[in-house]
């Protein structure tokens, strides 16, 4: 493994819950940030680095989240990873897969669905909604089938077939990720953990919020958006950037999330994340279509 694969690990394990305790349903285990770093000190870090991940066709953020947690697993000792990314199917049909089946050494067998997001907290008449910059997925709709289908899998019939285990199955939702508001310190759902990463969220054209004037400016490609990334020489006053900025946004019509940092001489510390969106986002006809789909929740 790479640095940076092991960083992202690290966050992967050690990184604060979207979530907070009280919101995850009964009977849900919440995948800490506590028990992520108890792992991560576990771990036989030399070993760690001395594996590859296994090779795709293309890169997925979420696959490649879902290599490193198995990978993790499969070397934690005194653990047993008994299934991973286990397809479930009933009558021909695809219910879908169960991420992760863990054997701690005591208790019940642990049933891990992993999910990290990135979403906009977008004030909309319906109060603040948290959405995919694309606009196809939001917070609400993750949960509802995380919640209600990923997390019972491994207790339907089709699930205990799947995994020929009567063993007793404790579910454990593990919530990464970031969550991007207009201003850093505006407030949140109470479902939302106190601690949950933020970052700030602009359209193309706005001022953004320089944290301090003498600080260096990246984009960060997808590979790059979980743990952090040292400045190196991809960073650059914020003007110099944004002139890089405005080709991108002449000629492509995806978000970039960005990274602030101190000046090296001071250490080069992150200071902030942004997801910069283009001008004119968010598309009313999508907006609308994903704010009727949250609607059609039950319970709405």
């Amino acid at each position: 493994m790479t640095a940076e694969q092991l960083a992202d690990l690290h966050w992967l394990l050690s990184a604060p819950a979207l979530l907070a305790d009280a919101a995850l349903p009964e009977g849900v285990l919440q995948g800490s940030a506590s028990l992520g770093e108890r792992w991560w000190q576990a771990l036989p870090q030399a070993e760690l680095a001395s594996l590859a991940l296994p090779g795709t066709d293309g890169f997925r953020l979420g696959r490649y989240a879902e290599s490193l947690l198995q990978l993790a697993l499969q070397q934690l000792p005194g653990h047993q990873l008994l299934a991973s990314q286990l397809p479930v199917r009933s009558e021909g049909l695809s219910l879908g897969e169960i991420d992760y089946l863990l054997r701690p050494p005591d208790g019940p067998l642990l049933h891990i669905e992993l999910a990290v997001k990135f979403f906009i907290a977008l004030p909309t008449e319906r109060g603040l909604v948290y959405v995919g910059p694309g606009l196809r997925d939001a917070l609400e709709l993750k949960l509802a089938r995380l919640f209600a289908h990923q997390l019972q899998l491994a207790q339907w019939p089709a699930g205990r077939q799947a995994l020929a285990t009567d063993a007793p199955i404790q579910p454990m939702a593990w919530l990464r990720g970031r969550l991007f508001y207009r201003e850093l310190d505006e407030a949140a759902p109470a479902l939302l953990a106190a601690d949950h990463l933020r970052g700030w969220w602009r359209c193309w054209g706005e001022a953004l919020p320089q944290q301090r004037a003498d600080s260096l400016w990246r984009a960060l490609n997808k590979p790059d958006w979980l743990g952090l990334r040292a400045p190196d020489d991809q960073a650059l006053p914020l003007a110099d950037w944004q002139a890089q900025a405005a080709l991108h946004f002449q000629h492509q019509h995806w978000p970039l999330q960005v990274a602030e940092y101190a000046p090296p001489a001071e250490g080069g510390a992150e200071l902030a994340r942004g997801m910069l969106l283009p001008a004119g986002w968010p598309s009313p006809a999508m907006l609308s279509s994903l704010l009727a789909r949250i609607a059609a929740l039950p319970d709405q």
